[in-house]
């Protein structure tokens, strides 16, 4: 009994039913908090976005600001989305997440460069089909929801961030599902322009839990952690590996700057 007392968890921590539901919540909401900054400008500029509510007519060309203000849009939306569900989820977990400064900083650099990135595919699916922008904008949020969510759990979660790929990976291919799904349903693009953040965050906040609940309690039963980044398969297999925590710079011992200038 005492060393199955002592014997550490096998696995991820543990998630309780209230931790569950508050990062499900924490997720959808940061989405609805980028979804108020896309229903905020999509109404100041209800003039520009004109193609998008109402149609081309025959012959008619995007106009480049309309191109430049949709961008900006999706850019601001999606972004303050992705901080903010990564902060609440962290929040949410605060003994998992622990270099929540980090992950947030990484999640803006790499949302700035995703937009950079999908700069010339705006303009090539506005000027060619506007239709088809409606799926530039949903490879746009899709993908920088799901690096964001990434992100967040190998910066702040590196031994058992093979999970959080896993399913984040699944709620992506699930949320994309929804969207698509919804799309041959609902006839008018921009409710599902409004909708398109709550639904890809809310699905990474409940997919990758859940996948972190069903992961844990197949370690435990197996007594084995499978997912860990320490555990050795194939040839790597007798490899110990250190773990991040372990492993400390040495220090430099105290020199005078000529044996220091001399130190190779």
């Amino acid at each position: 009994m005492p060393e199955e007392e002592n014997k550490p968890d096998i696995g991820p921590p543990r998630i309780s039913f209230a931790t569950f539901l508050l990062k499900v919540l924490a997720g959808a909401a940061g989405g609805v908090g980028g979804t108020l900054i896309l229903v905020v400008i999509f109404f100041l500029a209800s003039a520009v976005f004109q193609p998008i509510t109402s149609g081309l007519a025959e012959g008619e060309s995007v106009s480049p600001i309309f191109i430049f203000v949709l961008m900006m849009m999706i850019f601001l939306s999606s972004t303050t989305g992705n901080i903010v569900s990564t902060w609440l989820m962290a929040l949410s977990e605060k003994d998992k997440y622990t270099r929540l400064s980090s992950a947030i900083y990484q999640v803006f650099i790499v949302s700035v460069i995703i937009f950079i990135l999908m700069v010339p595919v705006y303009f090539i699916t506005a000027t060619s089909n506007i239709s088809i922008t409606a799926y530039a904008i949903a490879l746009h949020i899709i993908i920088s929801a799901q690096v964001s969510a990434l992100i967040l759990e190998i910066v702040s979660n590196y031994k058992h961030a093979l999970i959080g790929v896993y399913g984040v990976t699944f709620s992506i291919l699930i949320s994309a599902g929804l969207m698509f799904g919804l799309g041959g349903f609902i006839k008018a693009p921009q409710i599902l322009l409004f909708i398109a953040l709550p639904v890809v965050w809310g699905s990474i906040a409940f997919v990758q839990s859940l996948t972190t609940v069903l992961y844990g309690w197949i370690a435990r039963m197996y007594d084995k952690d499978f997912l860990s980044t320490q555990t050795m398969y194939g040839q790597d297999y007798g490899n110990e590996v250190e773990s991040v925590e372990e492993v400390e710079a040495p220090k430099a011992e105290d020199e005078a700057g000529s044996d220091f200038l001399r130190h190779n």
